[in-house]
C-alpha cells in the first residue's frame, strides 16, 4: 500500500509528463490494434474453408499477362488426364447487370454467377432446405441472403418463390432457397448464382471460347508444379487440335509455360491474374505499427528516464533503510505495467471511436467485436513486452543509483555533455518519420498524376446506361440513337461493349502478316470515338456514310507497335471469324488506368462472333446533367421498349476514379501514419532534449554567471540537435528513395522522383526540432540561477 501511495505521488507531482507519456502509448497501441484488426481481415479469406491448401485456380499465361478464364472443356480434360486431381468445377459472371421484380419492387442483380453443382462442396457454399451434391441435375437458382431479404421483405422461406427477371412482364424464374452466409471473408461474393450440371451445356466448346474460371481441388501431398506441366500438356494438345482456335500456330512454336495454378489462398492478396496492392498494404501496415510501436516504446522509456532524477532520493532513501535492489526494480516494473494498462484502455476508447473512420477509409466493416482470442493475445503480449522493454531500462537505472551520490545530489551531474549513444535513439526515430513524410509526398505526387493526366478519353460529362438490350448492328441502335440525340443538352450518343474503367475486354487471337497476335476486342457504334473524345493518329473512324465499315477495324497505337506497322493504314487483319481492313489508329487509351500498361486493342463495328454491345454511352453539354437525367427518366419507357423498365445509369468519371481508389487509400493510410510517426518523434525529442538540457542545468547557470547572452547558449546548446536531424535526414533519404522507387515500379505510367520531396521532409523536420529544442532551452535560460547554483 505505501509503494502504491508513493507511485500515485510521484504520478500526479510530474503528471504532465506521465499523461504526455500515457497518450503517446495509447496512440502507439490504438495504431496496433486498427492494423491488427485490418491485417485480419485480410488475410482471413476463406481461410475457414478447411481444403484452402487444396484448391488451385487454373490461369492461362498470356503475351500481355495471366488470364483466369480458361476454356469450358478443360476441366473435363483435367479431370480424366490428371488422378491427382480429386474434383474440378467452373464458374462465369454476367457482364451485365440485371433487374429482378416481385411485388415489393425492383431489385438490380449486380454480380450474377453461374457455377457447376460441383462446385458448391469445394467453395462451401451451403444452402438451407436444398442440398448442393455434384449429383444435382436440375439447374437451380439461390439468391444471396442479402438479396432474399431485398426482395421478399419480412418472409422466412421463400423456397420456390417466383421472380421476373428483365421487366414487370418478363420471363418467370423460381427461386430454390437461400444460400448460407460464409462463416468468415470470402472471394466469391455474389447476389444470386445459378448451379447446374455443367454450366457449359449448349454453350460454344471451342478452345476460342475461353470465358470460364476453372478450379481444382487437388489431392494432399500432390506436386503443384508437375500437376500444372501436365495440365499445360493437355491445355497445349487440346488447343493446337481446335481448329477455331486462330493463334495456335504461335501456340505450337512457343515453348513457354501456357498454364499457371494459383492458389485459392492468394487470390484477395496476391492473385497471379491481377494487382497485388492488398498484400502491399497489409504488409507496409505491419511493418509500419511494429515501427510505431517500437518507437512508442523508446519514447515511453525516454520520458520516464528524463523524470528518474525527480526520484533519485525516494531511491537513495529506500537502499538507506535496507530495500533491496530487486524490490525496487519490482516496484518501478510494477508502476510502469499500471501506466501501459492504463495506456491500453485508452487506446481500446480510440479504436472504438475511430472504427467508423477506419472503415470508411478502407472500404472495410470492422468492429471491436471483431478482436478475437488471436488479436487479444497480441494486443496483451504487445503490453506486456512493451512493459519489459520500456520498463526494464528505467527500472534498472533508478535501482542502480548510489545512495552516497544520491543524497549529496550529484547523480546526474556526469554525463552532462551531449553524447552520440544518447543521441542514437531519436535519430532512429526522426528516420522513420521523415522517412514516411518522403514516401507520402511521393504517393501524393503519383496520384495527382494519375488524376490529371489525359488517360486518352474525356471522362467527364460522360454517361454510361447499363442496357439489357443488344445493339449489335448499327440498323438496331437508329431509332435509340435518334431519340437520345433529341434530348436538349445531349452531344453525342453511341454504343458499345465495353466503357474505359469498366470490365477490361477479352483478348482475342488475330493474325497479321502471317504472324499471331493476342489483342484486345471492343465492339463499337458510330460515333464512339467523338463521344469520348479519343484522338485519331492516322485514318479515320467508322461513319454512317460507309456501310463498309461493318469489315473494316480501328486499332490503337500500341496494336500499331506491337504488330510492327508503321504505315498501317489498309493492311489487312484475320480474327474473330472475319477479314478486317484497318482504316485507322486512334491514341491510346489508358482504359485499365496507370498500373497496367495499355494493350493492343481492335476496335470492330461488327463482330461475327457477338461481342455483345449494350452500353449505352451519352456526352452531355455544359451543366445539363440534371436536366437530360430527368427527360431520359421520363421517357425510358418509350426511347428503349425492350428495355422500359431499367433505366440505370452511371457516370464515366466515377466508375474510372476506382482504379486508383486502393492508392487513395494508401495515400490516406500514410499520412495518418505520417502525422502520428511525427507526433511520436517529436515526443521521443521532446524527452531527449529536456532530459540532456536538464543535465546541463549547471553548466547554463555557470556560463549565464559568466556573460552568456541567450542567443549565444541556444547556439551552443542547440547544435548537437540539430547534427540529429541531419543525420537522420542522410540515413532517410537513401533508404525512402529505395521504398518509393520500388512501390512506383507497380505503375505502368509513373511519375520520376524529384527533389521536392527529399527538401520538403527536411524542413518539416527542421522545423519541428527548431520548434521543440528552442521551447526546452528558453525555459532553462529563463530558469532561476540562484535554485541551480545551490
Amino acid at each position: 500500500m505505501l509503494h502504491l501511495k508513493i507511485a500515485l505521488r510521484a504520478f500526479l507531482k510530474s503528471k504532465g509528463y506521465n499523461f504526455l507519456n500515457i497518450a503517446g502509448l495509447a496512440l502507439g497501441l490504438a495504431t496496433f490494434t486498427f492494423v491488427s484488426l485490418y491485417v485480419a481481415h485480410e488475410t482471413g479469406y476463406d481461410q475457414w474453408n478447411r481444403n484452402i491448401d487444396r484448391i488451385f485456380l487454373v490461369e492461362r499465361e498470356m503475351p500481355n499477362g495471366a488470364s483466369p478464364y480458361t476454356p469450358g472443356k478443360l476441366a473435363a480434360a483435367i479431370k480424366d488426364g490428371c488422378p491427382e486431381v480429386e474434383e474440378t468445377g467452373r464458374m462465369n459472371t454476367a457482364l451485365f447487370q440485371l433487374p429482378f421484380f416481385t411485388h415489393s419492387g425492383r431489385f438490380l442483380i449486380k454480380n450474377w454467377v453461374g457455377a457447376d453443382y460441383s462446385l458448391a462442396g469445394m467453395l462451401g457454399i451451403k444452402s438451407k432446405g436444398f442440398h448442393l451434391t455434384p449429383n444435382n441435375t436440375a439447374p437451380t437458382v439461390l439468391l444471396s441472403r442479402r438479396t432474399a431479404e431485398a426482395l421478399f421483405p419480412g418472409e422466412s422461406d421463400i423456397q420456390n418463390k417466383t421472380v421476373m427477371m428483365m421487366s414487370r412482364s418478363g420471363m418467370p424464374m423460381t427461386v430454390a432457397g437461400v444460400t448460407d452466409d460464409a462463416p468468415g471473408n470470402t472471394n466469391f461474393r455474389f447476389d444470386c448464382i445459378g448451379f447446374s450440371e455443367d454450366i457449359t451445356q449448349g454453350k460454344d466448346q471451342s478452345y476460342a471460347n475461353q470465358i470460364y474460371r476453372t478450379f481444382l481441388l487437388v489431392r494432399p501431398s500432390t506436386d503443384i508444379g508437375l500437376l500444372s506441366k501436365k495440365i499445360d500438356k493437355i491445355y497445349r494438345e487440346a488447343a493446337l487440335a481446335d481448329t477455331s482456335l486462330v493463334a495456335r500456330e504461335a501456340l505450337a512454336m512457343s515453348n513457354a509455360p501456357m498454364i499457371f495454378l494459383d492458389p485459392l489462398k492468394n487470390l484477395h492478396l496476391k492473385p497471379h491474374y491481377g494487382s497485388d496492392v492488398n498484400d502491399q498494404i497489409v504488409k507496409g501496415l505491419v511493418v509500419l505499427a511494429l515501427i510505431i510501436l517500437i518507437v512508442t516504446g523508446v519514447n515511453f522509456t525516454n520520458l520516464y528516464v528524463s523524470q528518474a532524477n525527480r526520484r533519485s532520493k525516494e531511491v537513495g532513501i529506500k537502499k538507506v533503510s535496507g530495500i533491496g535492489r530487486q524490490q525496487i526494480i519490482f516496484q518501478f516494473l510494477a508502476e510502469i505495467f499500471l501506466q501501459c494498462v492504463v495506456a491500453s484502455i485508452i487506446s481500446l476508447g480510440i479504436v472504438a471511436l475511430g472504427l467508423p473512420y477506419f472503415n470508411q477509409l478502407l472500404d472495410v466493416n470492422l468492429s471491436i467485436s471483431g478482436i478475437n482470442g488471436k488479436i487479444a493475445m497480441q494486443f496483451l503480449l504487445a503490453v506486456v513486452g512493451l512493459t519489459l522493454l520500456a520498463g526494464a531500462y528505467p527500472a534498472l537505472v533508478m535501482a542502480g543509483f548510489k545512495p552516497a551520490e544520491v543524497l549529496r545530489g550529484n547523480q546526474f551531474e556526469k554525463g552532462g555533455q551531449f553524447s552520440w549513444t544518447k543521441g542514437l535513439i531519436p535519430v532512429l526515430q526522426f528516420t522513420f518519420a521523415i522517412g514516411f513524410v518522403i514516401v507520402l509526398i511521393i504517393i501524393n505526387q503519383q496520384v495527382s498524376f494519375m488524376k490529371s493526366e489525359d488517360p486518352g478519353f474525356q471522362a467527364k460529362q460522360v454517361l454510361y446506361i447499363d442496357n439489357l438490350a443488344i445493339y449489335n448492328t448499327p440498323a438496331s441502335f437508329e431509332t435509340v440513337d435518334a431519340r437520345i440525340k433529341a434530348v436538349p443538352g445531349v452531344k453525342d450518343v453511341t454504343v458499345a461493349s465495353h466503357v474505359p474503367g469498366g470490365i477490361m475486354p477479352a483478348s482475342h487471337e488475330y493474325v497479321a502478316q502471317n504472324r499471331t497476335y493476342a489483342m484486345q476486342t471492343v465492339a463499337v457504334g458510330y460515333r464512339y470515338f467523338e463521344t469520348l473524345n479519343i484522338r485519331i493518329k492516322q485514318g479515320q473512324t467508322f461513319f454512317s456514310s460507309f456501310p463498309v465499315d461493318s469489315a473494316n477495324a480501328v486499332i490503337n497505337e500500341t496494336a500499331a507497335k506491337e504488330m510492327g506497322l508503321v504505315n498501317p493504314i489498309g493492311t489487312m487483319i484475320k480474327g474473330r471469324g472475319g477479314d478486317y481492313r484497318i482504316i485507322g489508329v486512334t491514341k491510346d487509351v489508358k482504359s485499365s488506368g496507370f498500373e497496367s500498361y495499355v494493350q493492343p486493342t481492335v476496335y470492330l463495328m461488327n463482330d461475327p462472333l457477338g461481342v455483345p454491345k449494350t452500353q449505352i454511352i451519352i456526352s452531355v453539354e455544359g451543366n445539363a446533367i440534371p436536366a437530360v437525367l430527368a427527360t431520359l427518366g421520363r421517357q425510358w419507357s418509350s426511347i428503349n421498349k425492350l428495355d422500359r423498365d431499367n433505366f440505370n445509369y452511371h457516370f464515366l468519371d466515377e466508375l474510372y476514379g476506382k482504379l486508383y481508389v486502393k492508392q487513395e487509400q494508401l495515400q490516406s493510410i500514410l499520412t495518418y501514419f505520417s502525422i502520428l510517426a511525427l507526433v511520436i518523434a517529436s515526443l521521443g525529442f521532446f524527452a531527449s532534449a529536456a532530459q540532456a538540457i536538464h543535465l546541463r542545468m549547471k553548466e547554463i547557470a555557470v556560463r549565464k554567471v559568466f556573460g552568456a547572452r541567450g542567443r549565444n547558449l541556444m547556439l551552443t546548446l542547440g547544435t548537437p540537435f540539430f547534427y540529429i536531424i541531419l543525420i537522420a535526414n542522410a540515413i532517410a533519404w537513401p533508404s525512402s528513395l529505395v521504398i518509393a522507387s520500388k512501390w512506383l515500379q507497380t505503375f505502368a505510367y509513373r511519375i520520376d522522383i524529384s527533389f521536392q520531396p527529399f527538401l520538403a521532409a527536411t524542413i518539416i523536420s527542421l522545423l519541428i526540432v527548431a520548434t521543440t529544442v528552442c521551447l526546452q532551452i528558453t525555459r532553462a535560460v529563463n530558469a532561476n540561477l540562484a535554485v541551480r547554483l545551490k
